[in-house]
């Protein structure tokens, strides 16, 4: 019990907070404003998304497809978004956003990850 509250916490929590400071660095460092919340909190979005991916390893262990799904998801996610091109001639930086937003969620996939393993016991195993 007390792996899967530690793990929980390495994912929701630590891996939201890294996410956020990534996210946060990597735009200042690129120049870009903060950019408005839609309709979705992304906080919100990505705490659902590692909350999903750290139980599913936590239960059945890292298997080999897992990392690829997790990759694919963060893939579908973006790519929703991605090919606009009357977006981009009105708002050049919009590259920019979505690639700081899909290294941000490969950050946060890595806390699931790490989370998920805890959970299971592969991880800190004297917990």
């Amino acid at each position: 019990m007390k792996a899967w509250v530690y793990g929980l916490l390495v994912s929701v929590i630590v891996g939201g907070v890294a996410a956020h400071i990534f996210l946060d660095l990597l735009r200042r460092w690129l120049g870009l404003e903060r950019k408005k919340p839609g309709s979705v909190s992304p906080c919100l979005t990505g705490a659902v998304e590692r909350l999903f991916f750290t139980v599913l390893i936590g239960v059945v262990g890292l298997q080999p497809g897992f990392p690829a799904a997790m990759v694919g998801w963060l893939a579908l996610k973006l790519a929703t978004n991605w090919n606009h091109p009357q977006d981009y001639k009105r708002n050049p930086k919009r590259r920019a956003y979505a690639f700081s937003a899909l290294l941000a969620g490969l950050i946060s996939m890595l806390f699931a990850a790490l989370g998920g393993l805890v959970c299971h016991g592969d991880l800190w195993t004297s917990l």
